[in-house]
């Protein structure tokens, strides 16, 4: 009878813990992860759109996962997962609104689809010289809460633009004027891929995993992607030159949030999240211009040619990235306040009225 009455106690207080548990953290998060100081934990999936090897499931997703769960003091922990592991990273937007995930390091590129305003987070072609150019138009001019209010409409919080390396037009061809790119293929997304167009180019749709056969079997006679990658993927061994200045000074990758997980927190939980994301923007951005730098000297040393446009030739190049915030601000209005707040920022750079322009 003891032994009975014992092990229905033991079922009660079970039962008890279960739902102490659920409800403290119910919600968006994927898993219940218990209580930290009577604390909710929230164990979050996490999806990188890059495989390992590239800088964002290396380098970026784990050194701002590891600040956040830091910063919050263990109640936010993430689990890593590779490209495909849960979704395809084209699907990635959609399986964050409906919660099959919980959070993502993906691109502009991929969540256009559902975001057209993603166009003019992805940034104007050669306008951004560094990560603090990107920084400044993100925080200080309103880039920041023009692409958390448009994700949020398709059921996706946007945590912040995940500085990456410099992206730059990569080819087996010398690029010395714009004159160059005419009748090239060139791998290129969203406005880096209307630019391409505008200068006569053709623009191939690719994953960045595909370039390296694109590149040998000649299906591409150039790209478009972060300059480490020479390195990291190899891509040295099928390139033949890089030109500069860089058409990004930090490639355009994300991370982003399933609106349901990121409600499933306090108030203090987010403001704790989002600072923790800015105060960390920098050193993720340095981190990854140590691995530019490492890369562009292997490949040097490989034999790749980096040659720098003058700024008579750069001009061209300019002016198709002007031309293309005018088409795809026509062709998709809900990105247009963007476009307008990336040429607020241009005009106050040019003034020297910037953190970046001041830093020249």
């Amino acid at each position: 009878m003891k032994t009975t009455k014992r092990r229905w106690l033991g079922l009660l207080l079970a039962a008890a813990m279960t739902l102490a548990l659920a409800a403290g953290c119910s919600g968006g998060e994927s898993e219940e992860g218990g209580q930290t100081d009577g604390e909710a934990v929230y164990k979050w999936k996490i999806q990188c759109g890059y495989p390992p090897g590239d800088q964002c499931y290396d380098i970026q997703m784990p050194m701002i996962c590891e600040a956040i769960t830091e910063a919050t003091d263990g109640q936010i922990q993430f689990e890593y997962y590779q490209p495909g592991a849960i979704c395809e990273p084209e699907q990635v937007p959609s399986s964050l609104s409906k919660g099959l995930l919980d959070a993502a390091i993906s691109a502009p590129s991929e969540t256009v689809q559902m975001v057209p305003a993603a166009y003019a987070e992805q940034g104007v072609p050669f306008y951004w010289e560094n990560g603090q150019d990107v920084y400044d138009n993100f925080y200080d001019y309103g880039l920041l809460d023009f692409c958390r209010q448009t994700y949020d409409e398709a059921g996706i919080y946007y945590g912040m633009y995940v500085p990456n390396g410099a992206y730059m037009l990569m080819t087996n061809f010398q690029v010395n004027s714009a004159d160059d790119i005419t009748h090239k293929k060139i791998r290129a997304s969203t406005s880096y891929a209307t630019m391409v167009e505008l200068m006569g180019g053709a623009p191939v749709a690719m994953n960045g995993g595909d370039i390296y056969m694109g590149m040998k079997l000649g299906t591409i006679d150039g790209y478009i992607y972060t300059v480490a990658e020479l390195e990291m993927s190899s891509l040295k061994e099928v390139t033949s030159n890089v030109m500069e200045p860089a058409a990004c000074g930090s490639a355009p990758v994300n991370l982003i949030f399933s609106k349901k997980s990121w409600d499933s927190l306090t108030p203090e939980l987010q403001d704790i999240v989002n600072q923790t994301m800015q105060d960390i923007f920098m050193d993720v951005y340095n981190e990854s211009i140590t691995f530019d730098q490492d890369s562009m000297e292997a490949a040097k040393d490989y034999g790749v040619v980096f040659t720098t446009v003058d700024a008579a030739g750069m001009e061209p190049f300019y002016e198709a990235g002007r031309q293309v915030m005018e088409e795809l601000s026509a062709q998709y209005p809900d990105s247009e306040p963007g476009f307008e707040l990336i040429q607020q920022w241009k005009v106050a750079k040019d003034a020297g009225e910037t953190t970046a322009a001041q830093m020249e």
